[in-house]
C-alpha cells in the first residue's frame, strides 16, 4: 500500500465503526426518564378530585388539615371529599385538593358536671339591687336594697331548680315611724330620749324555685320565667343613736352608731313569680348576666293587728329588681 492510501484507509474504518454504533444505539430501548415521571404523578396529584375515597382508605396515614378524630368531623370530611371538584374553581369553600373547609359547632357531651346537651348541671345565681314595696305595703314601707344567692340543678338547657336565699331590705315612711314614736310618749319615753329615732325593716325567705329558659342555643340573648314558695320572716325594727367608745393597741376613740332600741318580727309562708332577661358572656359559656323583676307575697294572715306597731303583722308585697349573674 502506497504512502497515500494509509489515511484513505484509516478514514474508512473509523467510518464503518461509526456507522456499527449508530445500528446497535438505534436496536437498543431508550432508558425510562425518573424525572419526567414524577412530573406527571405532580401533576396528577394537583388535578381537583384525583383523589377517590378508596385511596384515603387505603392509606392510614392521610390526614386533611383540621380534621379532628370525632365521629362529626370524620362525616364532614368524607363529605368533602366527594364534592364537586369544580367547587375549587368557583372558590365556594374547596381547597387545594378538592376538600372543602369543614366548620365546628358546639360540643354536645355527656359527662358528671354537664348535660347531653352541653348545659352544666350545676345552677347557681348571685345578684342585688333595688327592693320596691307595693300595694298596701307601699303605705308604711320605702324603697330600699335587695341580695339574692342561690344553688340548684338544671335537668337540661331550658329546665332547672334553684334554692334561693333572699334578703330584702326596706326603709319607713314617716307616718309609720311617728306611728311608733308617739306609742313610746304614750308609754312614758320622754322626747329628749327619742333624738335621733328612726326605724328600717327587711325581709329573710328561704325558697324553691323552678326556672324555665326561654333561650336559644346559640343566642346570646335570652329571658327566663321563675316563681316558687317558701317560708319568709319580716322584721321591723326602731333605733336611735348610740355613742360607743373602741380602742386599740395604741388610743381609744369614740364612735356612733344606731342600736334597737325596739323589734317586731312575725313569719309565715309566701310565694313569688318573676321574669328576667339575659345576656351570654361567651358563646361557648354558661355564665349569663340577667336582670330579672319578681313579685313576691307575704300571708301574715293580718294577725294581732291590735299589736303595739301592727304594720309588720299585716300581709306584704314588693318587687325587687335584680341585676347579676347566673348560669
Amino acid at each position: 500500500m502506497t504512502l497515500f492510501s494509509r489515511p484513505f484507509a484509516k478514514a474508512a474504518f473509523v467510518a464503518g465503526a461509526l456507522a456499527a454504533s449508530a445500528v446497535v444505539y438505534a436496536a437498543t430501548p431508550a432508558a425510562a426518564e425518573p424525572a419526567n415521571e414524577i412530573s406527571q404523578m405532580n401533576r396528577a396529584m394537583l388535578t381537583p378530585g384525583a383523589y377517590s375515597l378508596a385511596d384515603v382508605n387505603a392509606d392510614l396515614h392521610y390526614r386533611t388539615d383540621g380534621v379532628s378524630s370525632s365521629t362529626d368531623a370524620v362525616t364532614d370530611e368524607v363529605a368533602s371529599l366527594s364534592a364537586n371538584p369544580a367547587d375549587a374553581a368557583e372558590g365556594t369553600g374547596a381547597g387545594q385538593y378538592g376538600a372543602r373547609r369543614r366548620s365546628y359547632g358546639r360540643s354536645r357531651y355527656q359527662d358528671r358536671w354537664h348535660n347531653a346537651d352541653g348545659s352544666t348541671k350545676i345552677a347557681f345565681v348571685g345578684g342585688a339591687g333595688l327592693n320596691v314595696p307595693v300595694g298596701n305595703t307601699g303605705k308604711f314601707y320605702t324603697p330600699s336594697y335587695d341580695v339574692e344567692v342561690g344553688g340548684g340543678w338544671n335537668f337540661n338547657r331550658t329546665f332547672g331548680v334553684l334554692a334561693e336565699f333572699h334578703y330584702d331590705h326596706v326603709g319607713l315612711t314617716g307616718g309609720a315611724i311617728q306611728y311608733e314614736y308617739n306609742n313610746l310618749l304614750n308609754a312614758g319615753v320622754t322626747a329628749d330620749q327619742l333624738d335621733g329615732f328612726d326605724a328600717n325593716g327587711h325581709v329573710l325567705s328561704f325558697s324553691v324555685n323552678p326556672v324555665v329558659s326561654l333561650t336559644q342555643s346559640h343566642s346570646k340573648l335570652g329571658a327566663y320565667v321563675t316563681g316558687g314558695v317558701g317560708y319568709y320572716r319580716k322584721t321591723t325594727n326602731f333605733t336611735l343613736p348610740s355613742i360607743g367608745t373602741a380602742c386599740d393597741y395604741y388610743y381609744c376613740y369614740q364612735y356612733s352608731s344606731n342600736v334597737n332600741v325596739d323589734q317586731y318580727t312575725k313569719g309565715g309562708f309566701g310565694a313569688n313569680a318573676g321574669l328576667g332577661l339575659t345576656y351570654k358572656l361567651s358563646e361557648f359559656s354558661s355564665e349569663r348576666l340577667f336582670v330579672e323583676a319578681r313579685y313576691h307575697w307575704l300571708n301574715l294572715a293580718n294577725s294581732n293587728n291590735q299589736d303595739f306597731f301592727p304594720f309588720n303583722q299585716r300581709n306584704s308585697e314588693y318587687i325587687p329588681v335584680t341585676v347579676g349573674i347566673r348560669f
